[in-house]
């Protein structure tokens, strides 16, 4: 090997490379990511310490600056890390294959709206330019989660928006924010009777609780009275399991009825 070569591979030019090949991009919370990992040899032999894997995604957080100017920032979190800790070295232009599995977060968000979610490789390798591979995970709702969503679509909503946002702190979650969908009425029994219908979904596995807040069309003088001090919304608490999935529909009916 060349004393040129090897000056090349410690500042990082022709490195070695990483691409991590997923066997599904498209998974439900809790669900299996797996796949392998293709470390490419560079120029030089190098020695691999380890390989992170990082579950990451976005969020936007809200914040008044010293200026009182309110300030939209796109915050990225990590959900999850999972790492190979083989210790091995990479020939040049030698090409090996890791394999890996683990469990994606429950608490990963449902890929809609700006809400993304990657996973993130990256060698524990010296001085690598090209040492980290970005990969994008589609997230679908779970089998509970898309319940949900098909009985207020069948009541007559539609999703419109849907966001996660930061939030300051959240005892009833480890992360900084909340992925929030609006739903607004379109038809069916309930349109003209709310603004919108938002829900927030925390996902326990066997169960799914959801948090609904209910904002009442504001209707007459009392209802913009009620409406100018957010006595409007209302926020009902519903857990959703295989043993009253199939009546879904009709428990979210009654609870929307009562809260008209």
């Amino acid at each position: 090997m060349s004393f040129f070569k090897k000056v090349l591979g410690s500042v990082g030019i022709g490195a070695a490379k990483v691409d991590a090949l997923l066997d599904h991009n498209e998974l439900s919370p809790g669900e299996t990511l797996s796949g392998v990992i293709k470390v490419i040899g560079g120029k030089v032999a190098q020695e691999i310490n380890k390989i992170d894997l990082d579950v990451m995604c976005n969020y936007t957080f809200e914040y008044e600056n010293n200026e009182g100017e309110e300030v939209i920032e796109v915050r990225e979190y990590r959900l999850s890390q999972f790492q190979l800790n083989e210790k091995f070295t990479i020939e040049p232009e030698e090409e090996k294959y890791l394999p890996f599995a683990f469990q994606l977060e429950l608490e990963a968000p449902i890929s809609v709206g700006h809400s993304r979610t990657w996973l993130e490789t990256n060698l524990d390798i010296d001085m690598a330019i090209d040492k980290t591979d970005k990969d994008y995970i589609y997230v679908v709702p779970s089998e509970l989660q898309q319940a949900v969503i098909n009985a207020l679509c069948n009541l007559g909503f539609e999703l419109y928006h849907a966001d996660c946002e930061g939030v300051e702190s959240a005892k009833f979650s480890r992360l900084p924010f909340v992925q929030e969908l609006e739903f607004k009425t379109t038809s069916g029994d309930f349109h003209g009777k709310f603004d919108e219908v938002e829900l927030v979904f925390f996902n326990k596995g066997a169960q799914l609780e959801v948090v609904f807040e209910i904002d009442r069309k504001a209707r007459g003088f009392a209802g913009f009275f009620k409406e100018s001090l957010d006595l409007d919304e209302s926020k009902v608490r519903l857990v959703v399991t295989q043993d009253n999935i199939e009546a879904l529909e009709s428990i979210i009916y009654d609870m929307l009825e009562a809260n008209t």
